[in-house]
């Protein structure tokens, strides 16, 4: 079997009864592997996403929502002054 270009041949040790049910579910370990370990990155990036939200400064949280708040009041502001105009009757 060739190697597909970016893919690299790697030897690990796992689990007897692991090993054993990732072949009741496929005969493709490769293919298993890759998607558990992709799965497994996503989980750190979400593990990493949560812990910088969590520990954001309260200064931060209040800038975001000042900023939010203010946006969504120019927005609407806006909305009216283009309905507004709609509104008006042809000449």
């Amino acid at each position: 079997m060739a190697n597909a270009p970016n893919k690299r041949r790697v030897s690990v040790t796992i689990d007897a009864d692991l090993l054993d049910a990732i072949d009741q579910f496929s005969d493709n370990r490769s293919a298993i592997i890759e998607e558990a370990l992709r799965l497994w990155q996503a989980q750190q990036i979400q593990d990493q996403l949560r812990q910088f939200y969590q520990n954001r400064p309260q200064s931060d949280i209040q800038n975001e929502t000042t900023w939010a708040q203010e946006t969504q009041d120019a927005a609407l502001q806006q909305w009216d002054n283009d309905s507004a105009w709609n509104d008006r009757p042809a000449q």
